[in-house]
């Protein structure tokens, strides 16, 4: 079962150059996805469980621009026991200009630890066959220095954690890299970022691939990955 939106990028989602903020392109399709749990899933079952990511791989094949009309499709590829993973699709005048893979884990309120999904739950998405399948990543083992990225109450959402789209503005910290110029974006979330004033991030960059993580000052990882540069 697909989900589809459709949207037109306003200006106050956008850089001071005129193109979709990562941060928002995170948050446009996590709207969709909730949207679509709204609809199929039973309320009962799910009203002490929430969703939380756990990684995106987002393939960007054109930068949306301010004012661009794109519609976002999202669908459940396959639910296996505490994970689901789920396709994006971004078009824009009928072409896919952004294609994602993303891994969902089922979150317990009462036991606060991630469950098996419920067979009723997996049952009411009917997955499909993937269009985008995850990239198999090497990370590497020697970052730079630590840069320390103050943690703002505008980070936190409803969880009481960094929000996941938030993360896009502490990349942009250490990477120095406008969204525009980004083709590809990796992000496990390992770790929540909860009741810190601030944290430290790393990287370290190979030609067009910047490797990152966040850390604290006991070199406990929250978040790492990679970004892909377009040749610019």
């Amino acid at each position: 079962m697909r989900k589809s939106k459709e949207f037109e990028i306003g200006r106050f989602l956008a850089n001071s150059e005129g193109y979709l903020k990562n941060k928002y392109l995170l948050s446009l399709m996590f709207e969709v996805s909730f949207d679509q749990a709204k609809e199929v899933e039973d309320e009962k079952i799910m009203e002490d469980k929430r969703w939380v990511v756990y990684s995106w791989d987002i393939k960007i094949k054109k930068p949306i621009r301010e004012k661009d009309k794109i519609k976002i499709t999202t669908f459940a590829i396959d639910m296996n026991k505490f994970y689901a993973y789920r396709n994006f699709i971004i078009e824009k005048d009928g072409e896919i200009i952004v294609e994602s893979f993303c891994v969902f884990l089922l979150f317990d309120l009462k036991k606060m630890r991630p469950i098996k999904i419920p067979k009723e739950i997996a049952k009411a998405y009917q997955k499909e066959n993937p269009i985008y399948k995850e990239k198999s990543h090497k990370y590497v083992e020697n970052f730079g220095d630590l840069e320390k990225i103050q943690i703002r109450m505008t980070d936190i959402d409803s969880n009481y954690h960094v929000n996941n789209a938030a993360y896009m503005d502490l990349l942009g910290e250490i990477s120095n890299v406008k969204d525009q110029d980004i083709e590809f974006i990796n992000i496990v979330y390992k770790n929540e970022i909860r009741d810190k004033k601030y944290i430290f991030g790393q990287k370290s960059q190979k030609e067009n691939e910047i490797f990152y993580r966040f850390v604290d000052g006991d070199g406990k990882i929250y978040t790492y990955g990679n970004l892909g540069l377009r040749n610019v």
